[in-house]
């Protein structure tokens, strides 16, 4: 598997972390279809040539755009086609909410940690202003996109490839976000020292200063899995794509799913193989052999508030 293809696209909330949900148990979701090169030259025109049939005769595609029945007519056909080709499928996703409440227990802690010192010292203010946590919150979009990439490479290591080129297809997002996308995808690879700076105005010297704080982190050599993958490359895609489109359809129907659960499940975990065993893809989603103990990122940090702390454990599989 020297090279593989892996069409994605997000539904759902995609805001920030100072941004609580708006009705309950709002989510954001990204979804991805992976094609191996070898099989990319027959699967690609019958994808193509499924959304050519439902294009208009002018404008683009947009799946909102066609009546309830086509939308789903189209989708069974998409879901039919993926089923029959055994492309295997990925999700990630994460409560608002939960999101949320992980974004302000940080801008807490800072905050009580920054009293506190100023009391130690006496201080009347910081001598040093700079830019707070709540002027940085996380990107829902890139900590989605994060979990997904994170779960591409955990299939390509379960089935021991390595050396592996990934070329990520999407829609057409902004150039930044695709930057911000090729940083975290570098970054859940990288063992080098991570290197964090930042600048201040230091209010008695009236002048700007810089400082840094140096990450190092060394895995077991069990752990050690960078070897799988040898480059990676974002693509932007036309609306014309089938598989892009299909991975459209995909995510669309997981938020649809997930924002329809049961009052019971509604704020339980999203990012294993039960969330999804009522989806019409749940066997092309459980793509692992092992699902291990559970997602400790979404599910488990940015947990539902309304959902109890020890739940999470009984939970896991």
């Amino acid at each position: 598997m020297p090279k593989v293809f892996f069409y994605c696209d997000e539904s759902g909330a995609k805001g920030y972390a100072d941004q609580d949900e708006t009705y309950p148990g709002e989510i954001g979701v990204f979804a991805g279809i992976m094609v191996p090169e070898e099989h990319l030259v027959t699967v690609k025109p019958a994808f193509d040539n499924l959304a050519a049939h439902y294009r208009p005769a002018s404008g683009k595609l947009h799946i909102a755009d066609l009546t309830p029945e086509k939308q789903e007519a189209m989708r069974n056909e998409l879901f039919a086609l993926i089923k029959s080709t055994h492309l295997p499928c990925f999700w990630y996703s994460i409560h608002v909410a939960g999101l949320h409440a992980h974004h302000q227990q940080l801008v807490n802690l800072y905050k009580q940690q920054r009293e506190a010192l100023r009391a130690e010292r006496g201080d009347t203010g910081p001598r040093i202003k700079g830019r707070s946590l709540r002027e940085e919150p996380a990107s829902m979009h890139v900590q989605l996109f994060e979990g997904l990439y994170a779960h591409l490479v955990a299939f390509l290591l379960e089935r021991e490839r390595q050396e592996v080129d990934i070329e990520i297809r999407t829609d057409q997002v902004d150039t930044p976000l695709v930057k911000r996308f090729t940083d975290v995808a570098k970054e859940l690879l990288n063992n080098d020292p991570h290197v964090t700076e930042t600048t201040g105005f230091d209010t008695i010297e009236k002048k700007v200063v810089t400082g840094s704080v140096t990450t190092a982190v060394k895995w077991p050599p069990e752990l050690d899995f960078s070897p799988v993958v040898r480059s990676l490359s974002i693509d932007k895609m036309p609306d014309s794509d089938g598989l892009v489109l299909a991975a459209d359809a995909l995510a669309n129907s997981l938020n649809y799913l997930f924002k329809h659960r049961g009052h019971d499940a509604l704020y339980g975990s999203l990012n294993c193989k039960d969330a999804v065993a009522q989806h019409p893809l749940a066997a092309q989603l459980d793509t692992f052999s092992n699902w291990g103990s559970g997602d400790v990122i979404g599910d488990g940090i940015y947990r539902h508030p309304k959902r109890a702390a020890d739940s999470y454990v009984r939970e896991r599989p």
